[in-house]
Formats: C-alpha cells, sequence, structure tokens
C-alpha cells in the first residue's frame, strides 16, 4: 500500500471512530442540562441526522474504495479527495487534514498553458441598434414597471428585456460561445480569480459603508430577500439566470459598442451599473452609498470583458456573484 492509501486509511479510520463516538456517547448525553439558556435548541431532526449519516456513508465507501482497489489511479480522483477531505474536516479535523496531506502529496497533470485567444471586435450588430435596444430596456424596466404591479406584468417586463437583448447579441454570443468553449480552462481561470479579487474588495467596502451608516445591508438587497421570502423559486431564477444574461448584455455589451477607450468603458460601465442598482431604491444618503459597491462589482466584470472580449465569462462571472447572492439568501431565510 503507498504513502496516500496509507493516509486515506487512516483518515478513514478516525472517521469510523468518530461517528461510532457519536452514536453511541454524544447522542445519549442530554445536553440541555449544560446549558443555562433553555431557549438554545439542542436537537437536530431525524431527517437531517439521516442526511448527515448518510453523507459520511458515502464518504466512508468511497474512501474503501481508493484504498482496496489499487489499480484505481488516486491522481485522477484529486477533485474528490479533496471534496470529503473537506467534508471530513468539518466531522473530524485530524480526518480532513490527513486528506489533505494525501491529496497534496498526488501529482498533478500538467496541461500546456495557452494563451487567451485574441477575438476580433468584429461589429456582429450595428451600435445604433443596440443603443436603442438598450434605451427601450431602460424604458421598460424603469418607467414601464412604475404603472404596472404584481408578479405577472413584471415577468413580462423582464423577459421582454431578456428577449431584446439576446436577440440583439445573438449572433456574438454564439461565437463568443465557441472560444469560450474551446478555451474553457483559461477563460474560467482567468474568470474565477477575477471573481475573488472583487469578493474581497466588495466585502472591505461593504463593512466600510455599514459602519459608517450603521446599515446592514443596501436596500437593493433588502428588496431581493423580501422577494425572495415570497416567490423564493422566481427570485433565484431572476438572479442566476435572467440578470448575467440580460446585465451583462445591456451594461458591457452595449455599453461596449458605443465606448472603445479602455478605461471610459470600464468607468461608464461600472458606475452606470452600480447607479442603475440603487437609484431606484435609495431614499437616503446612507443607503445611496452603497453605489460605490455596486460599481466596484461593475468595473471589475467590465475590466474583465476588456481583457477576453467574450461576453461569456461575463455572464459566468455574473452567475457566480448571484448564485452566491442566491446562497445567502437561503441561509437567511432559513435563520429567519
Amino acid at each position: 500500500m503507498n504513502k496516500e492509501r496509507k493516509l486515506l486509511l487512516w483518515s478513514l479510520i478516525f472517521v469510523i471512530l468518530y461517528l461510532l463516538f457519536d452514536y453511541f456517547v454524544l447522542s445519549n448525553i442530554d445536553l440541555s442540562k449544560y446549558i443555562q439558556n433553555q431557549s438554545v435548541t439542542v436537537e437536530t431532526s431525524p431527517q437531517i441526522n439521516m442526511a448527515i449519516y448518510a453523507t459520511y456513508v458515502i464518504g466512508i465507501i468511497y474512501y474503501l474504495i481508493l484504498i482496496l482497489f489499487k489499480n484505481i489511479d488516486l491522481n485522477k480522483h484529486k477533485v474528490g479527495i479533496l471534496i470529503w477531505s473537506i467534508i471530513f474536516f468539518i466531522l473530524n479535523i485530524v480526518s480532513g487534514i490527513l486528506g489533505f496531506i494525501a491529496f497534496g502529496n498526488l501529482k498533478s497533470e500538467k496541461k500546456e498553458k495557452r494563451e487567451l485567444p485574441i477575438i476580433e471586435d468584429k461589429e456582429f450588430t450595428n451600435k445604433y441598434i443596440c443603443l436603442l435596444a438598450f434605451i427601450i430596456c431602460m424604458i421598460l424596466m424603469f418607467v414601464v414597471s412604475d404603472h404596472f404591479t404584481g408578479i405577472i406584468p413584471s415577468m413580462i417586463i423582464y423577459l421582454s428585456v431578456l428577449l431584446i437583448m439576446i436577440i440583439v447579441f445573438f449572433k456574438q454570443l454564439v461565437h463568443d460561445f465557441k472560444y469560450f468553449k474551446e478555451y474553457f480552462r483559461e477563460y474560467m481561470s482567468l474568470t474565477i480569480k477575477t471573481w475573488l479579487k472583487s469578493l474581497v474588495v466588495l466585502l472591505i467596502l461593504g463593512i466600510i459603508i455599514q459602519l459608517l451608516t450603521n446599515t446592514s445591508q443596501s436596500n437593493n438587497q433588502e428588496a431581493l430577500q423580501k422577494m425572495f421570502n415570497k416567490l423564493p423559486i422566481i427570485t433565484a431564477g431572476l438572479s442566476i439566470i435572467y440578470a448575467p444574461f440580460a446585465e451583462e448584455l445591456l451594461f458591457r455589451g452595449v455599453i461596449r459598442k458605443l465606448i472603445k477607450s479602455k478605461y471610459l468603458f470600464i468607468l461608464v460601465s461600472g458606475i452606470l451599473f452600480g447607479l442603475l442598482h440603487v437609484i431606484d431604491d435609495s431614499k437616503t444618503f446612507a443607503e445611496f452609498l452603497y453605489v460605490i459597491v455596486y460599481s466596484s462589482l461593475g468595473i471589475y466584470l467590465a475590466s474583465l470583458y476588456y481583457k477576453t472580449n467574450n461576453l461569456w465569462t461575463n455572464i459566468t462571472f455574473h452567475f457566480l456573484q448571484n448564485t452566491l447572492g442566491v446562497l445567502g439568501m437561503i441561509l437567511l431565510y432559513f435563520l429567519k
């Protein structure tokens, strides 16, 4: 048995020992006796317990297969070993660390590093048509929507905006997707790095604004949370499907057609993106300050688009950002 399998075996042993200890010892202790605050709930539902145990059983079986079948190349299971190491780390720190060490000892398959392709700035759609479509969409979102209430009129407006943008940029979306698929690894690497950098900056800016204004979150985010509490599936769909397409085509696709200067494009696209996310909901200067956060996000998105000239990198970035936001809304929904 090689070193990596021995590490996985020891990780597995500690997982099993902990689960046995948890099932036969910890589960029989009445923790309420040791908690002075009687409002604290110390029990979880049987369904949740069953799901947790089932998760660990799947991981144990997976590790057993990797350990017992020596013809399996562990290098091809690096992602699986990493995922289960993280899960086991939550359960048992020692098991997780042993899994991480085994993961670190595995060899990565070296792939040829390629530069991002240079995509010609073709004019798939006339810039004046793009501008007209942009104006129509702005009227629909900020003028027409004020005269109609209810979920059905709102959905009609959202779908109209999305349809207009997809029609205008259809040829470019098809063209860009071919490159995105061929250079997927390179595009995703740059997209995720840019996204992670933006998260750090947005977190810092958000904390500063919250401390200065004594607010917990932007009005836009509060409105989304309220909408999610009432219509979770629709809100999630709008966030992770509608917004990445419609907003990227509007604020990156159209603006790039109109402004060729790099820094002017990034600045205008970012600030406009920020303004349209707060201007409709802000009633005080403190609430309006969140324009800095949204504009910063818009600047990161615009800079990514300028580097790649590929709409799908921006759609992916926006999808990741909004999916994280939806996960946060789900967490707040169950904690309320």
